[in-house]
């Protein structure tokens, strides 16, 4: 008896199995097309993230060369390669100093550069606006400075918020969240297999 129900088993599981892959191979247009809430929703996410990659690379597009993105004659592309030139700048009297302290200074005897004063710090776009990851990717990709990392520390006086630039070791810097978003962003596009640091 016990063998007589193995057999139908057996026999009911191959049944199946000719039922089941009958029923896939039937067109597509044959069966009812399910749409699952979780497949909307992914899509939703998708679509955004999506929207979120081009704003970004648009935004970048502008810094990596703002005549193409601009135009020749553009102010916006002008006030766009100011600051470029005016981080560099920045940078390099920074680098400068850095680089004197370490070969001709000592522990005692040294410059302590650590505020740079740059027009940047008068841009609000830059200081609080979110613009100046922009800036920070182009000088680390664009001109492949990896060793500090440009950022903005504010002051009060008078009270009024004054804002300058400070160099940091890249190794001892954490990018916000949504600054490694736009990094990631940028790497994933422009760079792609160049890590930030």
């Amino acid at each position: 008896m016990a063998r007589t129900r193995k057999l139908n088993v057996g026999k009911a599981f191959r049944a199946f199995a000719d039922k089941f892959s009958k029923s896939t191979q039937v067109d597509d247009d044959s069966r009812p097309n399910i749409v699952y809430e979780d497949k909307i929703l992914q899509d939703k996410i998708n679509a955004k993230e999506e929207e979120y990659l081009q704003s970004v690379v648009n935004a970048y597009k502008k810094y990596v060369n703002p005549y193409t993105a601009y135009g020749k004659n553009s102010v916006q592309a002008q006030s766009i390669a100011d600051d470029e030139k005016a981080l560099l700048t920045a940078y390099n009297l920074f680098k400068s100093v850095h680089e004197a302290n370490q070969t001709i200074g000592d522990r005692e005897t040294y410059v302590n550069l650590h505020r740079v004063e740059s027009p940047l710090s008068k841009k609000i776009c830059y200081t609080s606006g979110g613009e100046f990851i922009y800036l920070q990717c182009w000088l680390m990709y664009e001109q492949g400075i990896r060793d500090f990392v440009p950022v903005f520390e504010s002051q009060e006086k008078n009270y009024q918020t004054e804002w300058s630039l400070v160099f940091v070791p890249a190794k001892n810097w954490n990018f916000a969240f949504q600054d490694r978003e736009v990094i990631a962003a940028i790497e994933s596009v422009y760079h792609p297999g160049k890590r930030s640091r």
